[in-house]
């Protein structure tokens, strides 16, 4: 399939601040621009962030910080390319569909092994692909449409689909879709989640609960060169200031995520880059509409018009970033400019006089502890809504903390951001915009059988144009219905040592770390 794509919205942060974007060269490795002759082999490499991950099961999580170190540590069949915009071979390097359009056959890469030395083969690839397809799987929802897997000998794959769908070899590319050994390698699921096996550039090498994961490379990796680095290790720093501390003092190499309010203070460090990477990231406002008031419509379109984007991309991104119309970012073909709510505080009160509550009433909004951004996001937001008569206390709780309340439903309003993981809309349509996606919809418990129909409708057809107007239409139906606000289109902003050498994040999120190397 041929797909177009939008401009990505990376900006510049400052006259010293790169706004890089990649793309992958002609043969090679999988995965990236491959290292620059010459790379300096070895060195271990420190990443600071705000979270660890909450499981090591591909099939488990929904957080970044668990994708993006599963990443390292497995493969997938296929991998999108460091511009998002087209698959690459990884574990597989033939893929096509059949001619009456319900199978796709995958061939197995010769040779590739996991880190303890066994081979991959169809039958690692159909365990874990399974393990996906359980219900209780936050992706479940994209491996439902495959009716049966075969393996017909031990590099082979067949996937029998229940209906013709394209997306399937972008869904095949999926952090949940990474390949493990069958029946995890004989342990339990537990056992597997605290030392895991993969066939990724790095191994598994120790997890410190709430100070550092570390992994090793690994010397049996199929991509011969690959990886640079001796070791990886990410620590936990909630933090911000305390990532930027470390980062100018040599204690890290690569700060996840700084803060806009910190870019012309890490600027003028000596030996600190700080870049703006394309991304499809989304930042967005939440309700729980599981919970009055915010089950009420009126409510949800009142905090909607109350709320000033423009003032939260100039006061907390200092003018970076783009303003967000839709769910679905400009990174992705499926991105609509269908205008939703615009900020009116007159309109706010009419509508908000239209519900329930007409004269406002009070809630709490939880962000991170830690999160410059977020915290002066949900300040500006706790002064528009004052403005319509909703007064809101502000909460903080741990990373960690806040990500359980979400899941359990036990919050009022909060702040998140998601991005795609594969080049496909389908991923980020049914993830953000229907209830059976995965996070229940980004957490605000809203559920509509229409969207579920779009959704559906959008991954079985084959014609871009047609799945583009499911895909508006999704997006139409979340600006009405609210029970979230995207806020802004960010870049992926991280500051690092300039000993970093070739650190080029996939516009899908991916690191790409075995392309990574560090300069004496």
């Amino acid at each position: 399939m041929r797909l177009s794509r939008k401009a990505l919205i990376v900006s510049l942060i400052g006259t010293a601040l790169v706004a890089s974007a990649c793309s992958s060269s002609p043969g090679g490795s999988a995965g990236g621009t491959g290292a620059d002759a010459g790379a300096a082999a070895g060195g271990d490499l420190v990443m600071a962030r705000a979270d660890e991950p909450s499981s090591l099961i591909p099939s488990v999580p929904t957080d970044n910080a668990s994708i993006w170190t599963m990443e390292e540590i497995y493969d997938t069949l296929l991998v999108p390319s460091q511009d998002g915009l087209k698959l690459e071979p990884s574990l597989a390097t033939k893929w096509e569909q059949s001619a009456d359009k319900l199978s796709w056959t995958f061939t197995l890469r010769d040779g590739a092994t996991f880190s303890d030395g066994k081979p991959v083969t169809s039958a690692d690839v159909k365990f874990s692909i399974d393990q996906n397809r359980k219900e209780e799987a936050p992706f479940y929802f994209l491996n439902a449409v495959i009716k049966d897997i075969k393996t017909p000998d031990d590099t082979t794959i067949v996937f029998t689909t229940k209906v013709p769908w394209s997306p399937l070899p972008s869904t095949m590319a999926l952090y949940a879709n990474s390949i493990v050994p069958k029946d995890y390698g004989g342990k339990s699921v537990d056992e597997f989640n605290a030392a895991p096996i993969g066939s990724g550039p790095f191994a598994f090498d120790h997890w410190t609960k709430g100070s550092e994961l570390k992994l090793v490379k690994n010397a049996k990796y199929w991509d011969t060169g690959k990886p640079l680095l001796d070791s990886v290790t990410f620590t936990v720093v909630a933090d911000s200031n305390t990532r930027s501390t470390q980062l100018a003092g040599g204690q890290s190499q690569i700060n996840e995520y700084p803060p806009y309010s910190t870019i012309k203070g890490l600027q003028a460090q000596p030996n600190v880059k700080v870049t703006a990477f394309p991304s499809s990231e989304v930042d967005y406002f939440g309700m729980n509409t599981s919970k009055k008031p915010f089950d009420d419509v009126n409510v949800r379109q009142a905090v909607a018009q109350a709320i000033d984007k423009e003032a939260i991309r100039s006061a907390v991104l200092f003018g970076n970033g783009e303003v967000a119309t839709t769910f679905l970012s400009p990174a992705t073909w499926g991105h609509s400019e269908a205008a939703g709510p615009t900020f009116d505080v007159t309109a706010a009160k009419a509508t908000l006089a239209k519900s329930a509550y007409p004269d406002g009433f009070k809630t709490t909004l939880t962000t991170a502890a830690g999160n410059q951004n977020a915290n002066a996001t949900a300040q500006l937001i706790q002064s528009s809504l004052a403005k319509i008569g909703i007064q809101v206390t502000l909460q903080t709780l741990d990373p960690s903390a806040l990500r359980d309340a979400k899941k359990a439903g036990n919050y009022e309003m909060g702040l998140g951001l998601y991005t795609t993981d594969v080049i496909d809309p389908d991923e980020i349509a049914r993830f953000a915009g229907t209830n059976a996606g995965g996070s229940q919809m980004l957490y605000t418990f809203f559920t509509s059988d229409e969207l579920t129909k779009l959704a559906d409708a959008a991954s079985a057809d084959e014609n871009q144009a047609t799945r583009k107007k499911s895909y508006d239409a999704m997006q139409q139906i979340v600006l009405d219905q609210a029970p979230y606000v995207p806020l802004y289109y960010a870049p992926s902003v991280y500051s690092y040592s300039n000993k970093v050498q070739n650190f080029h994040p996939g516009a899908t999120g991916n690191y790409f770390l075995k392309n990574v190397s560090l300069a004496p």
